[in-house]
This record gives structure tokens, sequence and C-alpha cells, in this order.
């Protein structure tokens, strides 16, 4: 669909994606036809087919909104900041119909890929070294904080996003710097 703020736009968008998140629960996503998708989500099929070819066109269209949004962030390459995460955060919670279908299992992982990509690059755990010397164990443990924190970013999404983005940077950040076995059992 084109990008539009026409509301019955958006419902038709939002309706789809309730849909796809209701049927990727039993289903793959290869398997889910367009008259399932329309069915659940109540639309007729000449609606579907005026906007888009395929399911995946439809995804497509739906990723390509958020991606639009994460690259307007600034970089910031101060990695002790944390507006630019809070600020991916934001977007995220902006879409969790999207995000939901998105990190199912039985979604195409290419477009969490996607989508993880970019968010990753904006808030990225990395050396500044002028030299461009860095050890590998320098770059195991950035490896470690990137991965611990798009692991984070997922457990929010699939619990609801019911904390605030600052409360999940405040964690994010607490356990970079001082390590989960630390806060999880801290001596008493």
């Amino acid at each position: 669909m084109v990008k539009s703020r026409d509301i019955r736009v958006i419902r038709t968008q939002t309706a789809l994606l309730i849909a796809l998140d209701e049927l990727l629960k039993t289903n793959k996503l290869s398997t889910i036809t367009i008259t399932e998708l329309c069915s659940k989500a109540k639309i007729n099929r000449n609606t579907f087919y005026y906007h888009y070819n395929n399911i995946y066109e439809f995804l497509n269209d739906q990723k390509q909104i958020i991606i639009d949004e994460l690259t307007s962030i600034p970089d910031i390459k101060n990695t002790r900041n944390k507006k630019s995460l809070v600020e991916v955060l934001n977007i995220i919670k902006q879409h969790p119909d999207f995000m939901r279908v998105l990190i199912s299992p039985n979604c195409d992982l290419a477009f969490f890929n996607d989508i993880f990509t970019i968010a990753s690059e904006k808030v990225k755990v990395s050396i500044d070294n002028p030299s461009g010397i860095t050890s590998s164990r320098d770059l195991i443990i950035c490896n470690y904080c990137n991965a611990g924190c798009n692991a984070v970013i997922c457990s929010w999404i699939l619990n609801g996003m019911i904390e605030a983005p600052e409360e999940i940077v405040d964690i994010i950040s607490e356990t970079s710097r001082k390590g989960p076995i630390t806060l999880l059992f801290p001596k008493d």
C-alpha cells in the first residue's frame, strides 16, 4: 500500500497484521494463503490485491515503513549515549503488530534480519580505536553485548512491550556494565 495516513489504509494494514500474527501461531508464512489472511482479517481479497500481489509484498511494505523510520535516526558514535537506543525502541513500540509478526518463529527470518541489522547498527557497541587495531577478545565482547541487546529487545516485544523504552535501555545499559550474573545473584 502506498504510505498513507488515511485511516482506512491504516485500519486495513492493522487488521492484516493482527490476522497474520494469529495465523503464524499455527502456520508457516509460506503456507498462509491470501484467502486465509483476508478471511481472518475480515477484508475483501480484492482490497488486498488492489495494493499487493502477495503476502511477502505486504510484509516488505511494512518493513520499509520501519526501515525508513530507523534510518532517520542520526548516528551517534558514543556508545554510552542511550538516546539512539531509546529512539530505536520508540519506533519498535509504534509498530507492535508488525513486530510480533516479525519475531514469530513461523515468519521468514529475512524480515527479522533486515530490521534488526539496521536497528543494531544504530546502537551497536563498537570500539573507537584510531589505530584500527582491535583484539579478537574485544570484538567477541562487543558481539556478546550486541547479541544480548537484541535478545532483550525480542523478549520485550514478546512480552507485549509493557515497559517504557527508557526502562529497557536502563536494563541493557546496567547489564552491559555490571554483567547478568552480578545482577541476578548479587553478593549479600
